[in-house]
């Protein structure tokens, strides 16, 4: 398996699942990805090495690279890297038929649609850049991996343990509670997400592209408890038992985000057998790991 942004929060999580579930990982170099031209020559070298590691195997590349968020409005720059990268996996002849695992993101491709909770079944509409870059790329996927199976997956929000920048709410709300620092919320107190654990989304992105079988395939990777911003912020105070001063704020992404993305999980309508972690065992294990190991960012 080769995981493009196995450095990432995801990325991460999804490597200790390979591990776990018994893949050899192939330890690429680090890409130039900022720099276009020597963005695709690195990433058609590194899929070639990929090739000569994979031999005789079935290899799996998952592509769980891109940083940008709602707020930024910085072109499409992760639209160039995944083009980059279709065109260069796409030059390895020794690489076809492999399976490619695309991580796209459920908020950002249901961010305009109409009528949650959503499913691999609803129409996809942006309603900012960050969503119009994840169709994008999933258009892309499709047209250009003619050669591999592909297997989309669209992952509702993270939260988890995580050494690097606080994002997300729930990251965000329990290390207010360990530093017992003021927190600032964008959103209306009745905007609905839902929030997985990493780790269980590694596992499902495991367990889902496996289940799907060959050729193009969807899934969407979420917990199934979909939960307000107000019922987040009981959870990490009963949790805790810290109450975080927070104070409510209006920034221009403000009206990018949505107020429902209930979502329905593939794994629930494909009977998978998959139990999440509660929203509320999983802020525990992040707020303890956080005052077992604090690093504040």
């Amino acid at each position: 398996m080769w995981i493009l942004g196995q450095g990432g929060f995801l990325g991460t999580a999804t490597a200790r699942s390979a591990l776990r579930s018994g893949y050899s990982l192939f330890q690429g170099k680090s890409l130039p990805w900022g720099q276009p031209r020597l963005r695709l020559r690195a990433l058609t070298q590194t899929a070639e090495l990929f090739g000569q590691f994979s031999a005789g195997g079935s290899p799996i590349i998952v592509w769980a690279a891109g940083a940008d968020g709602v707020g930024k409005r910085e072109g499409e720059g992760e639209v160039e890297s995944f083009t980059d990268f279709a065109h260069a996996i796409s030059s390895i002849e020794s690489l076809h038929g492999a399976r490619v695992v695309v991580c796209s993101s459920a908020g950002g491709v249901y961010s305009a649609s109409t009528d949650p909770p959503f499913s691999i079944v609803s129409p996809v509409a942006a309603a900012n850049q960050y969503g119009a870059n994840k169709i994008a790329i999933e258009k892309i996927a499709g047209v250009k991996l003619g050669e591999f199976d592909v297997h989309i997956a669209r992952i509702t929000n993270l939260y988890g343990p995580w050494p690097g920048p606080r994002q997300g709410l729930v990251n965000r709300m329990c290390t207010a509670a360990a530093t017992r620092k003021a927190l600032q919320i964008y959103v209306p107190l009745d905007t609905v997400r839902d929030y997985i654990y990493v780790s269980d989304a590694a596992d499902l992105l495991l367990l889902e592209s496996a289940a799907c079988g060959s050729d193009q395939s969807l899934s969407l990777i979420g917990s199934g408890e979909n939960s307000s911003v107000g019922e987040v912020i009981k959870t990490v105070t009963n949790v805790t038992h810290r109450k975080v001063p927070i104070s409510l704020a209006y920034l221009e992404s403000t009206k990018l985000q949505p107020r429902d993305l209930r979502m329905t999980p593939s794994w629930q309508e494909r009977n998978l057998g998959f139990t999440p972690i509660p929203l509320a065992e999983g802020v525990k294990r992040l707020f303890d790991s956080l005052v077992t190991v604090p690093r504040w960012n």
